[in-house]
């Protein structure tokens, strides 16, 4: 049996997608005639820099430049106007799409990601803050739909400002995603616009491909005379528990960007001057629903209070409450109802704010031990996928006293191709932040662990085993898709499977869910009984994770 090639050197060690898209790309057909494209060992001469002084193959690069030329002319690339060697490699291209070297996620070949310059044009229309974050490396025509989702309409009347460059100028085009997506896709990414950038940059006759073999992704981290594309200024780091929580996210999404777009010079609750954004009176942290109500903070009163509650926003919480509205999440329910009564200052306020963050700890936990032994199905339950399948009109929004207000909501169907990308993209970010919960640092966390607890997620487990082949079988595609790095095969992955989880539970899903429950009314009485100890009453926790 022969053995296969190895790459890599200096320490340098090739992600293993790379190592079979190159061999895809080595035996293409597009590709044939390549010069010196294996050595005699049978090993892909993958790299053919201009610097080689001596050897066989000092040559390589120029022979390869020629080839490069050639290939210009068959596709009718001029090869003496400018870029032709990257516009050649780009439409040759088999698939437009590559795995990085390094880690293996696989990005666009095409100009389709936003550069920083469209990043900073984007901050100065005031569009991203806390709510609002943006994903490193997002498409343009998902960014785009994001936008439209979260502020509406207005939007449009910013495209031709953001999307603007000295050579393009987008067209008068009616107020539609669907209309702007079109364009963007066909006219607009095509054209190479200076406000886009591909996943990777041209590098012939170099690269085998004419790619750089580091994506976008890790050029500025394996580079060093490369300048590191800075996205934190424009990025924030998701709510990692904002996906398990309850509620109406699509309708609560909408409102948040109506007040940006809408509300945002409004003065905020503690009579600061604006520009003010939308802040759960529940925080969502605290295991609050996703609901569309909120109060109006500026950015240095919203960053005061970050995860904690006061005095008033309990008493508002009950009130609503009290109109069969819910405020709590079914996790969190039980440790609301056994204190929420007895906040009766800012201080058992705070107190009870301590408290719902260490039952968020524990149910993470019992969350992590559902997704260890693969029952990905039933957690993807929760996250009530179905919300994005409406489109939401808020009738008569207005601001009273700091707090949104609405006469009602108007929900019509909503069946778009970008229904199942929002859901996936949902899906993807919300098992993400499960994942990434336990890596970083325990934050002074505790996790309530009694046996009577650990026999009842026991049982959740039993239960979770008696799923059907087909329950199983989708475990199983999602376990795959999870296990891989690449963020654009987990959004595609999941986009061929959220139809198939199951909108109505199992027999057994509904068993499972009771245990939960009963494991959170569990954990809640042996949070409630620390009411008066230290940890609580006095102890320093830092609620701002």
């Amino acid at each position: 049996m022969t053995n296969k090639p190895k790459y890599g050197n200096k320490g340098e060690v090739w992600h293993p997608d790379f190592i079979r898209y190159m061999e895809f790309i080595a035996n293409h057909p597009v590709y044939a005639g390549m010069p010196d494209a294996f050595t005699e060992g049978g090993k892909i001469q993958w790299e053919a820099p201009s610097n080689r002084k001596s050897g066989k193959h000092k040559d390589t690069h120029h022979k390869r430049r020629e080839w490069w030329r050639i290939k210009a002319v068959s596709i009718g690339v001029n090869p003496n106007s400018d870029r032709w060697i990257s516009r050649t490699a780009r439409v040759i291209h088999p698939t437009l799409k590559k795995p990085c070297k390094r880690c293996g996620k696989v990005m666009e070949l095409r100009y389709v990601y936003p550069s920083n310059s469209l990043l900073q044009r984007l901050n100065k229309l005031g569009y991203v803050d806390e709510n609002f974050p943006l994903e490193s490396y997002e498409k343009i025509t998902d960014l785009v739909t994001r936008l439209v989702e979260v502020f509406g309409d207005s939007v449009f009347s910013n495209l031709t400002f953001l999307l603007k460059t000295g050579a393009i100028s987008p067209p008068l085009l009616e107020p539609s995603l669907e209309s702007w997506l079109n364009w963007i896709e066909k006219e607009y990414v095509p054209k190479e616009p200076s406000l886009l950038s591909p996943g990777a940059m041209s590098n012939a006759p170099d690269r085998f491909d004419g790619f750089h073999s580091f994506n976008q992704c890790c050029r500025s981290k394996v580079d060093k005379g490369r300048s590191k594309v800075n996205l934190k200024s424009y990025t924030t780091d998701r709510r990692v528990f904002e996906y398990w929580t309850e509620g109406d996210w699509i309708a609560a999404n909408r409102l948040m960007g109506q007040i940006k777009a809408n509300f945002g010079n409004e003065a905020c609750l503690n009579s600061h001057p604006g520009p003010c954004s939308g802040d759960h009176i529940g925080p969502l942290s605290l295991g609050f629903t996703h609901r569309p109500e909120f109060q109006l903070l500026c950015k240095s009163c919203n960053s005061a209070k970050n995860n904690r509650m006061t005095l008033r926003e309990v008493i508002h919480l009950r009130e609503v409450e009290a109109t069969g509205v819910a405020v709590i999440s079914w996790h969190s329910k039980a440790l609301w109802n056994l204190r929420k009564e007895d906040v009766v200052n800012n201080e058992t306020a705070l107190r009870l704010s301590k408290m719902l963050r260490d039952n968020r700890h524990t149910l993470m936990s019992i969350f992590k031990t559902i997704a260890d032994a693969g029952h990905f199905t039933f957690l993807a339950t929760f996250l009530e996928l179905g919300c994005a399948e409406r489109k939401i009109d808020f009738i008569n929004l207005r601001v009273e006293q700091h707090i949104t207000k609405f006469d009602r909501i108007n929900y019509t169907s909503r069946e778009t191709k970008y229904v199942a990308e929002q859901k996936s993209r949902r899906c993807r970010v919300a098992f993400e932040s499960l994942r990434d919960y336990f890596i970083k640092d325990n934050r002074n966390a505790i996790y309530i662990n009694t046996d009577s607890i650990k026999s009842k997620v026991e049982a959740v487990l039993v239960a979770l085993q008696q799923s059907s082949d087909t329950i199983k079988n989708l475990d199983t595609q999602i376990a795959a898709m999870l296990s891989s790095n690449r963020k654009m095969s987990i959004d595609e992955g999941f986009r061929g499977v959220v139809d198939s989880i199951p909108t109505i539970y199992p027999p057994n899903f509904v068993t499972a869910k009771q245990q939960l429950i009963d494991v959170m009314a569990l954990v809640a009485v042996e949070l409630s009984n620390q009411w008066t100890g230290d940890r609580y009453v006095r102890g320093e926790l830092n609620l701002d994770t």
